[in-house]
This record gives C-alpha cells, structure tokens and sequence, in this order.
C-alpha cells in the first residue's frame, strides 16, 4: 500500500465519524474509501502470478491485487535520477493522477500552479501545494502547451479563490490515488473524490457538516470554468441550465503544440436540484448539502455535441453508486494488468512494474461516442464502423518504438481499432497523420513517424484493420515530396523530402533538426517495406526496403559517425545538439538505425570496436540531450542497449538495461528519467522488466535481456493461451544469463520470433550474478535487414527508372520514377537505342541483359548492396551499365570485389549525369556512352526533348581469382545517386 493511501486511512476515518456517512448505501464516501484501502492492504502479498481466473472476478482482494501496486503519483515531480541537459519539458514525467480507464476518454485529475507555463508539461506537479481545478481531460507526460486539461471544475466555499487565484490548499498527506480512483481532502475540509467509466467522470464532493458550515456562514460551490484549460488563460466557454439538477456547454480546447483547436461538450447532473450563476462561460453552482453532505455529480463528454455527451452519461452511467463505479474501474484496470502477472522481485519492483504497464495504457483515448460518432479530421462528424473506436492522441514520434509493440502483443483489437483510426484520418487529411492530438495533425516532431506506427502495429499482432489502404498511404507518402494533412507536411516540407528522394538524405541545407531527419525517413520506409512484404506487394518491399538503407549516405567514415549532410556532399562536422539533430546529438542518432544493426557495426569497424564504443556511451544512463552517452529519458535511445545482442557480448545487454531498471527508476513521484510521453517511457520499462524487446521496428521479433522476476506470465488475448517465463535465480542484481530455453529446446541466440510464443509457450531461464559467454557466437545469426542478401543484381533491383510516352507511372508519383523527382527513361526511346526489356544489350564486346521489369523494378540505386555470386567466377574485367541522378558533376563511391580466398580489390566507381547536366556537360573519361535515349518522360506520361544517357564503366580484376560478391558503394562523395542497370563479369 502506497504511502499516500496509508496516510489517508486514518484521515477518512476521522473525517467519517467527524461528518457522517450523508445516508444511503452510497453515502459511505470517506469509510468506503478507507475501506477498500484495507482490503487493498491485505492484498498485497497475493501473488499476482497465481491469482486464480475465477476468484480475481468474483473476490475483491484478489480482484485488486494487481491495482494495488499502481502508484499513479510516479512521473509527477521532477526525475530522481535527472538528465544532465534534458530536452524541453523533459525533466519531469508529467504523469498524473487522477482518475480515468484503459485508454479512456475521460481522465479526471487535479491540476496544480505551473509558474506561468515555465514548469512543462503543463498539469499535476508534485511540489505544489495548490489545486487550481479539476479538470476532465489530460495528456500523460506530453511535452508541449495544449495539452488537454479542460473544463476545470472546483468545489470551494470561496469562488474567488479557483483559478489562478488559488492559494495553498492540500497537503499530500490527506491525498490518494488508485487506478480508476483518485481523492484529495482540501484545507477547507471538502473531500473530492473522482471516478470514471470511458467517456463519462463521477464526482462526490463531500462537505463538512451543516453545522460547521452555518457556524462559519459557508456556502458549497461546485464551479464550473469553461473559459480556460491547463495551458489556454483564455478561451471560449459556454454553458446553460438543464432543468432543475443539469448543466450543458461547451468549451474550446486544443492548440496542442500550435495546432488548431476544437471544441469539447459535455452534459454534467447532479444528485438534487441545483442553483447556477452563470457569466460567460463560469458557472458558481450552489446547492443543498445540509442532509446529504456528500453531492454527486456525474459528466458525460462528447467532441461531438451536448446531445452526444448526454448519451454518453445515460449509457454508460444511468446510475448513482459512486462506489459501484469506482469498482467497476477498478476491474477495468485489474483485468489489463492481469495480462502480464509477475512474481518474485521486490515489492518495490512489482510496484516499479505495474505502474508502468498502467501508464501504457492511458493513451492513445477514445474519440467515438456511445452511438459511433466522432470529429473527424475533416471537422465534420462521422461514424465509426460498427463495434469499433475511434481513437486520438497519438504522439507517434515517442509510441511506435516501444509502447504501440506493447499493445499490439497484448491488445490487438484495441490496438488494431487505433490504426484503423489512423487509416480513417487519412481518409480525411490526405495522409496518416505523425503526431496527432484531436482531430488534427499536430505536425511536430521529425519524420512519418505515423508509419512507423502502423507498421509496428501490424507486425506485433494488431491486424484487424484496412491494411491494404494503410499501405497505399505510406507508399503515396513516401514516395511523394508533399504530402499533407490538415495543413501540415507529413515528412516536414517539400524541400526535406525532395531531398530524401533524390539525393537519399535530407540535407542539412534545410536548417533546424534536418540532420536527423533521415534516420527518422529510413524507419519509415523500413516500416513501410515490411507490411508491403507482409501483404505479398514485392514491389514495394524491395523499393522502400532499399530506401531504408538511406542513413548510410550520412556515415561519416572519417568520424565514424553519422552526421549531418550539405546537398553538394559536404558534411557538418559538429553538429548542434537539439538544433541540427532533434532533442539529442549525434553520437546518440549513430546508433538509432537497430534494423540493420551489422551493416552499422561493418562501419564502425565490427563487433570489437562496437562494443568498446558501446560500453563508453553507458557510461551516463540519462545523459540529456548534449552529452555523447546513452539517454533513458527521451526516445532515440531506447533501442541501443539492446544492440550489444549483435555484437556477440549479450550480457552486456543484460547489464546495461538491469542498470536502467534499477537506477534511473524509481516507485515515487520522480520515478521517471524523463516526460512520459503518453506512456512511451514506462512502456520501456515494461519490456525490460519481463526481458524481451521490440528491437527492429515493424518486424515480429523480440531480443532477449534477462526478467526482473522469478516468474512472468503473458496472457495472450484469445484467452486461452500464454506465454510462461521462468527464470531460476532471478534477483534485483542478477541479470546475466547462463543458459535459456524455448519449449525445452536450449537457445543460444538472443532472439525470438513472436510467432513462437503466441501459442502455449515456455521461456526457461538461468540466471546469475556473474557474467556467462551465453550467445557470444549468435551475432552473425542475429536478424539484420541490410541489404545483403543478393545472389543477383535481378534480386538486387530497387527502383522504376523506365517509364512510358503517354502513361502515368504509379499514381503519378516522383517516387516511382528514375530521378525520383519526376523524370524517368522513355521505354520507347530506349527501344530505338537498342535497350529492350529482357533482350541482351552489347557494348564494348560485352554482352549484359537489359532488365525485363516485369518486377515494375528495372534498375539498382547504389546503396551499398552486396550481390554474392551463385557460383564463384574468374574474370578479367568487372562492366556495369548505369548512370547518376541529380549530379552537377559525376559522383564517385568504393565498389569492393571479395575474391573467395576473402582478399579484396576497390574501385572508384563513377558514373555522370543521366542528361549531363541537360546537355550542358560532356563524358567524362571513366565512362562511354552505351546508349541514347532522344527524349525522356515524366510522372505522369508527358516527354521533352533532353536527352538521357546511359553509360558504360568497368574495372580490371585479377583473372587468378574467383570473385565470389560484389559490394556497391553506399554512399557518394557528393551527395548524387548512381544507378546500375547491368552487370557483367567477364
């Protein structure tokens, strides 16, 4: 039992006896309250791995057990393990505490003093002493202003003390906490007790006696201010009188971040008649309390309408049993948490657990109504498919890494209704949205980070949604260099993604944040080639697959970092931290491309050099944003200590993130390293508790760490099957492996594929306090999706560079042409020159096949592919057909032939200007002109007259050996894109 619960036990007890139960079996307020503190008391050494199914729904103490161990005042105060320098907003969790259910649209919580907007995120901070109001809505953890907070309501006897004319009123010990339940006693005596169901709030506001009240000539109030939110001072409110005992508004609220607002309704009644002042937009409501000291009060919410709102409330509260409802919240949140039981471990970690698996389940928030409507992106009402939800507040940037796996594993129809959501958005804006608060794309944060949503949400088991429309919108987004919803570019501007596109690196030319915009890209078109290959669209898998490998263009091998980019090539040494790369450095983004963890190390000079590089940037476990170590506190770093699992060093692994776990969190109020980020953060936690990970994004797999606890129990969502983790000799300081199994069988790999735990399946751990070599020869087994796969460059094509007179290439888009600017090939002028699909194509004695794309992929960007031969082959010459993309002189990149006794030959590759600069240069001397084509065309069928150009280039190879693979280069000396067409030894 958490402090604050404790405290309070003997405080409702003595405020009970003090003023009364109020009558009737629903006036128990304050006993009730302490009462069932008790029961939770005597639950809390149930072992929630154990609880029996059929008790836990029928036996309140059981029934609570897992409840009991949330302590929703974690994140509220300022991290007890600080970053050094940490990004905006980021030094406190901005959780809260107040009342709400699994991923409800309702979340009841206090508000307290923010010093004018300076303590970020805006809402509930531990230190202050002040309540300025409760209001009905609340981001968890979002760093920006307009954060929700709306329709504050405040029982006083003072009216002109709500607000921001509030003065010191509660005391932490006369305050409590609970999943669905949330009570503070104020300083005047007024108990506030807050509930909720989905989309509705229950509130019994409990007053002191009649006779204190008549003795002090007080007057209860229950104010009502439709005029301001958290963040907004001033804003528009309306409300009117519904009958004798109702009230009925409006207040508008947004402005999240800069976006545009909306307006949120609600329908609000009371348990006896009611008297209102109202002025514009405030309501002072006074009423009897002098038999029935404890006043209910029941709101229902709609984005919709105050009709919708009073549907909301008939349906999903037509009653008045306050404690009826906070039980029923109270199972709500049981029967989620039930679905990861754990035992063993601390008090204090089981607390450390459960609490973050709360928090990861507070966003993203209903939106739909009782009867399917809801505000679309549009701003117009629709209605959501029958037994589906429409869901906001996404913060995409934050929840596709670690928290949208999460739910997705362990809540797929909820899960799979939030990406239908997004898909629905589309519908209405044009794209998946990156960030999005209500009903509008916010358009922060670098990215398409919304892709990266949906993929990984697909690939952890939510699929009951239009996948197939999904994918369009991440194939039109990625391949089109304006994309917007509701106003906003969806990958940041047309300048960012033109230059993704054709020089495959958003260029630092760009400003603000442009360095790290490809990291971010790549993930995306990483995520949008896995659900393309999931689906059977090949095409678009080995497209966007290819494009992923796009961070390579921004590996310095001098610095051996990646680092910003100019459009000539030329690179930004020192980049700014949080300036020239978002809310981090460049030292921190290095490691952030984990999908294909060997290519990154083959750069940094492999495993042993990763490993010692590794092991100095743990040095710092919550470094902020300046410093060149690891940072717990913000996302770009989450999957790095996870990275060790590739180098052949798992316990380091195993270490690293034990360290984490135990160090930079904590069960109080500054339990969190960083602002939560609508459960981003604790989602973090919970996977490096139960010690697996969602490693590469969008992919159906899990990289193993070590669990925190003796037994971990993962209930699968059919409800029949689970997964059963065992690990002997667990404990707080025992992280290492020393053998695990699956089913029996003995693993020496740390990696999992989900398919192999989704039905009845047993993990067996070993674990002890020292080091074991466990899976140090796995890391060439490990799953990495570079492109190195290749047994033919055919298998190797990655781009449509061939297009038709007078025929639109694929939905007109610049992505799916040769320059990915718009302009390709003509199939036509190509065919007079000599080039016809599939048939050969002379040169220079040479005789190479010219690509049939049949694929509807007829070339290869150069992005550091390495085609390794069927059978090994002598030659004396290397030729290759290609050409280069958007050079104002010709680019030049390491070719490296392997030879089968592993010794190595490179070349500088070179290729000039598909058009030569649109006739204006001429060929250079490493290259011959194999073909002409008179005129090229572009996306949507249209030619001029420029001629384009296809070259000829080759190399000499030592006849004595056998080449066994070819490695392209991956990146260019000035930022250009070379193709290649054929490829010939001979």
């Amino acid at each position: 039992m958490n402090l604050h619960l404790k405290k309070n036990l003997a405080i409702g007890i003595a405020i009970a006896s003090l003023f009364g139960c109020g009558g009737g079996s629903d006036q128990t307020s304050i006993a009730g309250a302490g009462a069932t503190a008790a029961a939770n008391s005597m639950a809390k050494n149930a072992d929630p791995a154990n609880i029996d199914e059929s008790q836990a729904d029928s036996d309140t103490v059981t029934k609570t057990a897992l409840t009991n161990y949330v302590n929703p005042f974690v994140g509220t105060a300022d991290s007890a393990a600080p970053a050094t320098d940490p990004v905006p907003a980021g030094a406190r969790g901005g959780t809260f505490p107040g009342a709400t259910t699994p991923f409800g649209m309702v979340q009841w919580t206090p508000m307290t003093p923010s010093n004018g907007g300076q303590d970020q995120p805006v809402g509930y901070i531990y230190k202050e002493n002040t309540i300025i109001g409760f209001p009905l809505t609340q981001m968890s953890g979002s760093g920006c202003s307009g954060n929700q907070g709306e329709l504050p309501i405040m029982p006083t006897f003072d009216t002109s003390s709500v607000g921001v004319n509030a003065k010191p009123n509660f005391d932490h010990k006369n305050e409590a906490a609970k999943p669905g339940y949330y009570q503070v006693t104020l300083n005047d005596g007024i108990n506030t007790e807050l509930t909720a169901t989905t989309r509705t709030g229950f509130g019994r506001f409990t007053f002191p006696a009649q006779s204190a009240i008549a003795s002090t000539n007080k007057t209860p109030y229950l104010v009502f201010d439709a005029t301001r939110t958290n963040t907004i001072a001033s804003t528009t409110g309306v409300i009117k009188t519904e009958g004798k005992d109702a009230l009925s508004g409006s207040t508008v609220g947004g402005k999240f971040c800069g976006a545009r607002t909306y307006t949120l309704y609600f329908y609000a009644k009371f348990d006896r008649d009611i008297t209102a002042t109202i002025s514009n937009g405030k309501a002072n409501v006074t009423f009897d309390a002098s038999k029935k000291p404890a006043v209910l009060m029941k709101i229902g919410l709609s984005y919709v309408s105050s009709d919708n709102a009073k549907k909301n409330l008939e349906q999903e509260l037509p009653h008045w049993n306050f404690n009826a409802v906070r039980n029923a919240a109270s199972h709500a949140w049981n029967k989620r948490l039930k679905t990861i039981q754990v035992s063993g471990g601390t008090d204090v970690e089981k607390r450390k657990f459960y609490t973050a698996l709360y928090h990861s389940m507070l966003s993203p928030n209903t939106n739909s109504d009782v009867n399917g409507d809801y505000l679309g992106f549009d701003q117009k009402t629709h209605k959501v498919q029958d037994g589906r939800t429409q869901y906001v507040n996404y913060s995409n940037w934050d929840i596709y890494r670690s928290l949208i796996p999460l739910n997705s594993m362990l809540f797929p129809k909820e899960t799979s209704d939030m990406l239908q959501s997004l898909v629905n958005d589309a519908d209405q804006c044009g794209a998946i949205p990156r960030w999005t608060p209500v009903n509008v794309d916010a358009g922060i944060m670098p990215g398409d980070s919304g892709v990266a949503t949906v993929g990984g949400g697909y690939a952890f088991g939510a699929t009951n949604f239009d996948a197939k429309k999904a994918l369009d919108y991440m194939t039109l987004v990625g391949s089109k260099a304006d994309v917007q919803c509701t106003g906003d570019h969806v990958r940041d501007s047309v300048d960012r993604m033109n230059d993704y596109l054709v020089h495959g690196y958003a260029a630092m030319d760009n400003g603000w944040w442009a360095g790290s915009l490809t990291f971010e890209f790549g993930t995306a078109d990483f995520a949008t080639s896995q659900l393309a290959k999931a689906l059977g669209d090949n095409m678009n898998y080995q497209l966007f697959l290819s494009r992923s490998a796009n961070w390579k263009n921004q590996y310095n091998s001098a610095q051996k970092q990646l680092l910003p980019r100019y459009r000539n090539g030329s690179w930004l040494l020192n980049p700014q931290p949080n300036a020239d790369m978002v809310e981090g450095n460049a030292e921190q983004y290095t490691w952030m491309s984990a999908y294909d963890a060997r290519g990154l190390f083959n750069l940094v000079g492999c495993n042993t050099a990763a490993i010692t590089r590794l092991d100095a940037f743990f040095q710092n476990l919550n470094a902020g944003m300046n410093l060149p170590n690891f940072y717990m506190g913000n996302e770009p770093s989450f999957a790095t200590p996870w990275l060790y699992n590739w180098s052949g060093a798992p316990w380091r692994t195993q270490k690293v993130v034990r360290d984490v776990v135990n160090t930079v969190f904590s069960d109080g109020p500054g339990g969190l390293p960083g602002n939560d980020d609508l459960g981003a953060v604790s989602s973090w936690y919970v996977w490096a508790a139960i010690g697996l990970y969602p490693e590469v994004q969008a992919v159906s797999g899990l990289t193993i760490g070590s669990p925190m606890f003796d037994k971990v129990v993962i209930h699968w969502a059919d409800g029949s099957k689970k997964l059963v983790i065992r690990a002997s000799g667990a404990g707080t300081n025992s992280p290492y492996i020393q053998t695990l199994a699956l089913n029996g069988k003995a693993l020496d790999m740390p990696w999992l594929w989900l398919k192999d735990l989704k039905d009845n399946a047993k993990l067996d751990f070993t674990l002890a306090a020292s080091q074991s070599q466990w899976g140090q020869d796995s890391s060439s087994s490990m799953p990495s999706f570079g492109l190195d796969g290749f047994t033919s460059l055919a298998d190797a094509l990655n781009n449509h560079g061939i297009g038709t007179d007078g025929q639109k290439t694929t939905r007109g888009l610049e992505g799916y042409t040769y320059d990915m600017g718009g302009w390709s090939y003509s199939s036509q002028a190509l065919a007079a020159a000599g080039a016809t699909p599939g048939a050969s194509v002379s040169f220079n004695g040479i005789s190479f096949t010219w690509p049939d794309g049949k694929s509807g992929l007829d070339n290869m960007v150069s992005q550091g592919q390495t085609i390794t031969l069927a059978k090994a082959q002598a030659a004396g010459t290397l030729a290759i057909l290609g050409s280069s993309t958007n050079a104002s002189s010709a680019p030049s990149g390491k070719l490296t032939i392997t030879y089968t006794d592993n010794t190595q030959a490179s070349f500088d590759l070179r290729f000039d200007d598909w058009t030569l600069g649109g006739g204006s240069a001429k060929v250079g001397s490493y290259n011959k002109i194999a073909l002409t084509s008179a005129h090229r065309v572009d996306q949507n069928g249209n030619t001029d007259s420029t001629k384009a150009y296809v070259y000829y280039w080759d190399a000499q190879l030592d006849k004595q050996r056998q080449v066994k693979s070819i490695t392209l280069p991956y990146q260019t000396d000035n930022g250009a894109l070379m193709h290649v067409f054929a490829m010939q030894l001979k």
